[in-house]
């Protein structure tokens, strides 16, 4: 925009120049004039490309809806579980000297890995009927519940929407204390949350990747937050499932994945094709009433 400015001076300059104080007769000037007038036209074009779409919306409208769905696989053997170190309140923490393993890398028997982030990275309009299907508007103001038991966030990876209210539950018979740490868009929180009790937090904002939680009391306890604007989101299931619906249609949209140990997912295979996610990163455009599946294998090196 800034070349646009430019542009638009250049041109009243050339105007001025042209029509004040100049004999009309002298070839030399009018072929000056004309010169210049070519590059504030440059300019203009320049500042217009500039100004261009930076966004979906902007560029085209959806027509329609589709679904986004598939599985993420680990090839080969995954790494190893470890125990975490439990040494406070072990009578709830840790009920009859159970073993709690960490949750870094969670993968089933059949390699399906759960707790795969994936999240739409392009802004579009918020509450515009044809960005955001009428399924999600009618629970864009539903509460979202993130319960602890037995010293263990219920869910390691949460997700939620910018302007909806988290409910934090405290399922266990003692005191925890749920520290949000949040940031680059959210609003950070610090509270205690006592025996069988509750408090809520609202974000305020959205982040561009997750987050951590933890809890000072209980210092082997995590988990992982992302807040976005837009209602298109998932984590894969123990299976390492998941599914989108309602995606926007007709236009092209990116998307990012994330896993907690990996990061933000670069090498993968989909759909049996070595193909490269710059930080994570993928677009996409689907047809009206799509249902694209997508069925990633990575290879377990990729989390040691």
């Amino acid at each position: 925009m800034l070349s646009h400015r430019i542009a638009i001076g250049l041109f009243v300059v050339v105007v001025i120049g042209a029509t004040v104080g100049c004999e009309r007769t002298k070839a030399p000037n009018l072929a000056a004039n004309m010169n210049t007038a070519s590059s504030v036209r440059e300019l203009l074009q320049a500042g217009a490309a500039e100004g261009g779409g930076a966004s979906a919306a902007s560029l085209s409208e959806p027509t329609g809806w589709a679904t986004l769905t598939g599985r993420f696989q680990m090839l080969g053997t995954p790494p190893r579980r470890e125990p975490l170190t439990i040494d406070k309140d072990t009578a709830v923490c840790a009920p009859g000297g159970k073993q709690v393993l960490e949750k870094t890398v969670i993968v089933g028997a059949d390699g399906g890995i759960q707790n795969v982030l994936i999240y739409l990275d392009t802004d579009t309009p918020a509450d515009d009927p044809k960005w955001e299907h009428d399924s999600y508007l009618a629970k864009k103001s539903d509460e979202v519940i993130f319960d602890q038991k037995d010293c263990v966030f219920l869910s390691h990876v949460a997700t939620m929407r910018s302007n909806q209210t988290l409910r934090i539950l405290n399922s266990d018979p003692i005191l925890h204390n749920t520290n949000i740490q949040a940031g680059r868009g959210a609003i950070a929180f610090n509270g205690s949350v006592p025996s069988n009790g509750q408090t809520t937090y609202q974000p305020g904002g959205q982040t561009d990747r997750p987050f951590p939680i933890s809890c000072s009391v209980h210092p082997w306890m995590s988990a992982y937050m992302i807040t976005r604007d837009s209602p298109y989101f998932a984590v894969t299931d123990e299976n390492g499932g998941f599914e989108i619906a309602n995606v926007p249609a007709g236009v092209e949209l990116e998307f990012r994945v994330w896993q907690e140990k990996a990061g933000f997912l670069q090498k993968v295979n989909l759909n049996g094709a070595a193909t490269p996610w710059k930080q994570g990163r993928f677009s996409v455009s689907l047809a009206n009433d799509e249902r694209r599946e997508m069925n990633v294998t990575i290879d377990a090196s990729v989390f040691n």
